[in-house]
């Protein structure tokens, strides 16, 4: 019985690993074989041994993958590009928003004689060169006024040339004080932005109407 168990166990070492002989005869050939006997006398002093493991997965040769790194960088550069030219875009039509309609609110406050408000959305040195109270007089003197109703401001459209400029062109209507012609001009104002408000000129506003201006008059 003991004997029964030993061998079974040299069986199933042998049959779990198996080892490979090498060796070169004198014409220089490689030979194989897995049963030592067979190996002729004069060549076992120069067997080389392998083992060989029948669960061992074989290698395979595998030929790296080339790196995406820089496709990967491409993409991000190009979604990048793309999402700061969409963010330019935006911002740009925003500015041009807040100084058209600063505008409007500049041409209402004309509208209503309110000339005080008015001086206010004055640029820095349109104010510095004339004081509040005179700018107020010249406003009350000035034999035009602006049209009611549809007629004050349209078609308004706005051009940024930078964050802090503007040019606003609309169509305004300018009537006498007198009563008589409206004349609608088609006006472009320089906006500044001074200190997080959209300005203008004040003596744009003064002058106007011009008379060199293409108008259309209505009665």
């Amino acid at each position: 019985m003991r004997i029964a168990v030993i061998l079974f166990i040299i069986f199933i070492a042998s049959t779990g690993r198996a080892e490979t002989y090498r060796w070169v005869d004198e014409k220089g050939t490689e030979n194989f074989t897995s049963d030592y006997r067979s190996i002729p006398d004069k060549y076992r002093d120069q067997v080389k041994t392998k083992r060989d493991e029948p669960d061992a997965k074989p290698k395979i040769d595998e030929k790296p993958q080339k790196p995406l790194k820089k496709d990967i960088a491409k993409g991000s550069e190009k979604s990048s590009g793309k999402d700061r030219a969409g963010e330019q875009k935006a911002s740009k039509r925003r500015i041009e928003s807040d100084a058209a309609e600063a505008l409007q609110t500049i041409i209402s406050l004309w509208k209503d004689e309110r000339y005080e408000a008015l001086y206010e959305y004055g640029t820095r040195s349109s104010r510095a060169g004339m004081a509040k109270e005179n700018f107020i007089h010249k406003m009350e003197k000035n034999s035009w006024g602006l049209a009611s109703s549809w007629e004050t401001i349209q078609n308004l459209e706005a051009e940024s040339k930078s964050p802090t400029v503007v040019y606003v062109t609309a169509k305004i209507g300018h009537k006498s004080k007198q009563g008589g012609n409206i004349k609608i001009l088609t006006e472009t104002f320089q906006m500044k932005l001074e200190n997080g408000v959209w300005k203008t000129d004040l003596s744009k506003i003064l002058k106007a109407p011009s008379g060199n201006r293409k108008a259309a008059r209505h009665h």
